[in-house]
């Protein structure tokens, strides 16, 4: 009986985040805690799924995936669409084992982790391989259509590609990228949890999301302009429009009588729900520019520009984390962490913070020298939060 194993990383999100759906240029960078799925070929022909984190479950062949227990979901939905897409099916049964030292609902991208580390157990088992992006793309649709999360293509794509000790640029158009980007010697970007769960299957994300889309589809409706993603206009584009054209706040119900309805199926408008339309699609295209800028800084720093450019930097994560509060992804703890470490600042070695991921909770990335480490922990206890940081 075969018996392989696929691992993949989490990740932690530089900057970009929920700009994603919108096709923006997002940094991510593969963390070194990870995720690994040990799959057998057993002779009984159930499927077995065995977690040190959620214990076991065992499902017959044929089981519907929506019948299985969510955390099954992950690698259940990876079979299913997996056996779909290489016309392959196992001989018999199966047994997947889960062993994972990404933190859950803390924003550095688990479910991903799980679902690309399943997929490539499942390609050495079955000897068919994904060229390109296929494998991410497959990872997000089980995410999406088993799962039900309405996540984009970022977080996979990074568990897959991503390169140890670099950002790697995204521009999610859906999966393009770029040469990653390495980290000035001597600075280094951790991962703080927050302590406070999030998942993207929740409503703020799901309400910002739907708000994004919205906006992209006033935009068009008003100005005439079609667009592929919102994150092809600019700030200053989108500040300019009227609010005719795109209102501060709308009901879902007179945004369905205006335009009818969005270019996203995982999208679902409520009637009476109001949503902040400018806010939700300013945030991606000023992410986006955000995203260019830092890494035309990182490209470029030398030991002349060095304290400035990182200092610009900073200022970014800053920006960036403000824009999560003003698409309603903002959560009081991970605001006092990020103050906290404003407060430290730059001449004790702190650049720039940022709430990660899918916001309202999870993680704050932080931009920091190396040696400032042990200051972090002593805010970290202060604040009463965890001290032990992801990278």
């Amino acid at each position: 009986m075969a018996r392989v194993t696929g691992e993949a990383p989490g990740r932690l999100d530089f900057m970009g985040g929920v700009a994603d759906y919108s096709g923006a240029l997002v940094l991510e960078m593969p963390l070194k805690v990870t995720t690994r799925v040990t799959i057998t070929e057993t002779a009984s022909p159930e499927f077995v799924f065995v977690s040190k984190a959620e214990g076991c479950s065992t499902l017959a062949p044929g089981t519907d995936p929506q019948d299985a227990p969510k955390w099954v979901r992950y690698p259940y939905g990876c079979l299913w669409l997996f056996s779909a897409a290489q016309r392959w099916r196992p001989r018999g049964g199966l047994k997947f084992e889960i062993a994972s030292r990404v933190p859950e609902s803390m924003g550095v991208s688990s479910s991903a982790a799980l679902e690309v580390a399943t997929l490539r157990a499942l390609e050495k088992l079955s000897g068919k391989t994904f060229a390109g992006t296929k494998l991410a793309r497959l990872a997000q649709r089980a995410e999406n259509e088993i799962v039900g999360a309405p996540c984009g293509l970022m977080d996979q794509l990074a568990s897959a590609y991503g390169v140890r000790g670099a950002l790697l640029p995204i521009l999610c158009r859906p999966d393009l990228l770029g040469e990653p980007v390495k980290l000035p010697a001597g600075v280094m970007a951790v991962g703080w949890p927050s302590g406070v769960k999030h998942a993207v299957s929740d409503s703020p994300y799901a309400t910002a999301r739907a708000g994004a889309f919205m906006g992209r589809k006033l935009i068009e409706h008003g100005t005439g302009r079609k667009l592929n993603h919102a994150a092809e206009l600019t700030p200053s584009a989108v500040r300019s429009l009227s609010t005719d054209i795109l209102p501060d706040v709308i009901t879902g119900r007179a945004f369905l009588q205006r335009c009818g309805g969005v270019d996203d199926a995982l999208t679902k408008i409520e009637a009476r729900r109001k949503y902040a339309v400018r806010a939700a699609v300013s945030f991606p295209v000023e992410e986006n520019h955000r995203a260019e800028l830092a890494v035309a800084l990182l490209r470029g720093i030398n030991q002349r520009n060095r304290a400035d450019a990182l200092g610009a930097l900073g200022e970014l994560l800053y920006q960036s984390h403000a824009g999560y509060s003003s698409i309603g992804l903002g959560c009081p703890e991970t605001d006092e962490m990020v103050e906290g470490v404003r407060k430290l600042g730059v001449a004790r070695g702190f650049y720039g913070a940022r709430v990660s991921g899918g916001g309202s909770g999870g993680t704050v990335v932080v931009l920091l020298r190396r040696e400032a480490l042990p200051v972090l922990r002593q805010l970290a206890r202060r604040l009463k939060r965890p001290d032990t940081f992801i990278n």
